[in-house]
């Protein structure tokens, strides 16, 4: 306290008791001044209180939920007791749900997408511990056989896999009597697909393996061969797995009739069975074991070089694709398929493991279903291989595959079928880059062609159609509207040789109505017909010259009149561009 304060402290003192001692109502107000003078100074050493701490905030909130779940995920992942997982997923659901609270906007959102997951994995996981041991116990016995007869239909000792399946698809059918609520729903859905393994492992499978080593071979010494044999071949191969498709299931069948329908896309003749000579004959299934085959995945046409036309040469159509560019995108074969779910996957680690004609190398892990989540590489026994993330067994996000043919796409996967946009290179130099459904080129784009050629603009089932632009390597340009990859309707050609052309088109060639101009400064302006003028017109020269009336076939035919510079004028008829006898002059101011 400073030195003047303190001494008028002291001075008051005495006062300040006397008024201490005045009953209420006679005590004399105290100044402002002097009471604040009065007040006593808190003492230097006297204790502070500590500010209380500020609560946690959203991102440290969040961060510990995203930490809870990865221990959640990770003991679900190592299979550790099932206690030990409700436990932790307990803890993750609590965490998420002081971020809901603490978090607003994407956060918010976010936060509450998590919770929704890990609440939906610990329900499923209390459902589980409360089925009971017996249930759990049965199955996981029935994931064992499961997994012994995947191995052995991936050596190839397709009879011992199918009464491995059978004996699984028996124990899951004791799991489903011992289970209850979604455990016994999964274990009838893993029954159905281990009858269906069983199956294809007894049935499919020989004959599937024949089918591809044929073709297999068709495709790596057909070209050598003369044609009538490689047709031949072609209609053997496409036999083959007709007959196979008839004794499968499933995806194994759909991917049977794919191959089919590529040869006879390649052959491009009708298909006429063609037993493969001396092949052993297939084993029938039962009458009602065969279910009814699946409709085919669609192919994807690759389009052909352009050729540049003339004044009076159509634009090349685009040749139709051979199987060799046009590889469906298929599923993997023996991997069940099942609807996409926005539960995640379990945490994934690295394996290495087969399924059937499939492999899988990355960070995958195998979900309750049977199928497999994650992000790396699958490889299929033909040569194709996909890189990039599976959702359920299903291609999903941003990835590549590349056919045993060459042909290659890398893009924007939805449900296991390229749908978005990407990039397809198609095994004869063309190139796609635009927007992609169910593997075809379909709606925005860039065509950019083997030969140099390029278009932009809108594409229906891989070709153009809609409105765009074409620049052939000759320098011709078109722009306008397209139909089935021919320049049709309204538009604008500048063909090689200098001509342009502005109005109707059909097939790539002037029809209709229109407007040509010529490098030379001559104008016709009327009716065309397949690029020429035919109807009624007017045609202008440079020199002054013009001519108005009927032409066919580019030539003046018929009625017309013919200017001259000086205003005199011809009118009658004209006959392949001469006047004939049926006419006469009119002379200027006449």
């Amino acid at each position: 306290m400073k030195p003047a304060l303190l001494f008028l402290h002291l001075a008051l003192l005495p006062l300040s008791a006397a008024l201490a001692q005045t009953p209420p109502e006679t005590a004399a107000p105290v100044p402002p001044a002097a009471a604040a003078a009065s007040a006593p100074e808190p003492a230097a050493s006297e204790p502070q209180l500590a500010p209380a701490p500020p609560p946690p905030s959203c991102a440290q909130l969040t961060s510990r939920a995203l930490s809870a779940d990865l221990h959640a995920a990770t003991a679900q992942s190592q299979n550790q007791p099932l206690q030990v997982q409700v436990r932790l997923y307990d803890e993750a659901v609590a965490q998420w749900g002081s971020a809901i609270a603490a978090c607003d906007g994407r956060a918010r959102e976010r936060a509450q997408r998590n919770l929704a997951d890990s609440q939906k994995t610990h329900d499923a996981l209390a459902e589980k511990l409360q089925s009971g041991s017996q249930c759990e116990s049965a199955h996981r016995d029935a994931g064992a056989l499961q997994d012994l007869a995947r191995g052995a239909f991936g050596e190839r000792r397709f009879a011992e896999a199918a009464s491995l399946y059978r004996k699984a698809e028996g124990m899951w059918e004791v799991a489903a009597e011992q289970c209850s609520g979604s455990q016994q729903q999964t274990a009838q859905r893993r029954r159905e697909l281990s009858e269906i393994d069983g199956h294809n492992a007894e049935f499919c499978a020989p004959p599937f393996e024949r089918a591809r080593e044929f073709s297999t071979k068709l495709r790596n010494s057909g070209a050598a061969l003369p044609l009538a044999e490689r047709q031949t071949q072609s209609q053997i191969g496409e036999t083959l797995w007709r007959d196979t498709a008839a004794l499968c299931k499933g995806s194994a069948q759909e991917l049977a009739l794919n191959n089919a329908q590529a040869l006879a896309r390649e052959r491009g003749t009708p298909w006429v069975s063609t037993p493969l000579p001396g092949a052993p004959p297939n084993v029938a299934p039962p009458p009602t074991a065969v279910a009814a085959a699946p409709r085919p995945a669609p192919a994807t046409p690759a389009p052909a070089a352009k050729t540049a036309p003339g004044v009076s040469t159509p634009v090349a159509a685009a040749a139709t694709a051979a199987a060799a560019t046009a590889a469906p995108l298929r599923q993997a074969a023996a991997v069940p398929v099942t609807p996409l779910v926005t539960a995640p996957a379990p945490d994934p680690k690295v394996f290495d493991r087969s399924a059937g004609d499939t492999r899988y190398v990355g960070q995958f892990v195998r979900n309750d279903d049977d199928t497999v989540s994650g992000t790396g590489r699958v490889e299929w026994k033909n040569g194709d291989a996909y890189e990039g993330p599976l959702v359920r067994s299903q291609r999903q996000g941003v990835g590549e595959i590349r056919w045993a043919t060459g042909q290659r796409y890398k893009g924007d996967w939805a449900a296991d079928h390229a749908t978005g946009r990407g990039l397809m290179v198609f095994a004869n130099g063309n190139q796609f880059d635009g927007t992609v459904v169910d593997g075809q080129p379909e709606g925005e784009g860039r065509l950019t062609y083997a030969s140099g050629d390029v278009y932009t603009g809108q594409v229906r089932n891989g070709l153009p159609h809609g409105k765009g632009s074409y620049v052939w390597m000759s320098g011709q340009r078109y722009e306008g509207e397209w139909v089935n990859d021919k320049p049709q309707g309204q538009g604008k050609m500048r063909f090689s040789n200098g001509n342009q052309y502005e109005g109707q088109l059909a097939a790539g060639l002037p029809q209709g109505q229109g407007r040509m101009v010529f490098p030379s400064g001559d104008i016709y302006e009327g009716q065309f017909e397949a690029g020429k003028a035919h109807g009624q017109g007017k045609y202008a020269w440079k020199t002054g010259e013009r001519y108005e009336g009927a032409w066919a076939r580019g030539l003046k035919h018929g009625q017309g009149i013919f200017y001259w510079p000086t205003g005199d004028r011809w009118e009658g008829v004209f006959k392949d561009d001469e006047r004939t006898d049926d006419g006469y002059i009119v002379r200027k101011g006449n």
